[in-house]
């Protein structure tokens, strides 16, 4: 038997020369609460699970806590480190439309609004905390609770945002796939388009 540990989590690993597929690891210490099949909008405020991000400082992926909280009629997340320190944090609005101009607009125009995303731990952003480790893949996994939510609403996992002009490109336009809203070309909005819905699901091994 091998005792094998992950970010503060143990598990035991058990090897056998006689199988040659390999087994499962089955956790005997604390559980890693996925939000994989999660109702994430059935969450009251507080802990609801963990998602799995790439420490650079340390150079491993390590599962990180995320918390929620409601703020008006925002729902509010954030992600925590060991020490409890928010090293990132981001807001949904749901925005369920139930009765639209359908001349306008050709689909449901439902989305959920995401805004306020921060990664704290970043250093080459100006909202850098000093003395948090370096978390990669945050702004991913914001994208994908966000689209959980518009899956859960109703919205058929429409995404909307407005983003810093810094990443704008780079990020949301060339990695996730994101493109200017047409009903507003000229507001700056970015929305989710149908055929990169299922990519970014699927960014990082999925929720």
């Amino acid at each position: 038997m091998i005792i094998q540990t992950y970010n503060n989590y143990s598990f035991n690993k058990y090897a056998s020369p006689n199988i040659a597929k390999k087994q499962a690891p089955s956790f005997s210490g604390n559980f890693v609460q996925r939000l994989t099949h999660m109702n994430i909008g059935m969450q009251p405020a507080g802990f609801i699970g963990h998602v799995e991000l790439k420490n650079a400082t340390k150079g491993e992926n390590v599962f990180v806590k995320v918390f929620k909280d409601f703020d008006c009629n925002l729902e509010r997340y954030y992600f925590k480190d060991d020490l409890d320190r928010v090293i990132g944090e981001f807001s949904v609005k749901i925005k369920k439309a139930f009765n639209y101009d359908k001349i306008m607009y050709k689909e449901d125009p439902s989305h959920v609004y995401l805004d306020d995303l921060f990664n704290y731990s970043n250093p080459n952003t100006p909202f850098y905390k000093q003395g948090l480790d370096y978390y990669k893949g945050l702004g991913i996994r914001a994208l994908q609770i966000a689209q959980r939510r518009s899956d859960e609403a109703q919205c058929i996992g429409n995404i909307k945002l407005n983003s810093m002009p810094e990443v704008r490109q780079c990020f949301y336009i060339d990695k996730i796939g994101m493109a200017p809203d047409p009903m507003y070309p000229y507001s700056g909005m970015l929305m989710l388009p149908p055929d990169k819905k299922e990519p970014l699901s699927k960014m990082l091994g999925g929720l």
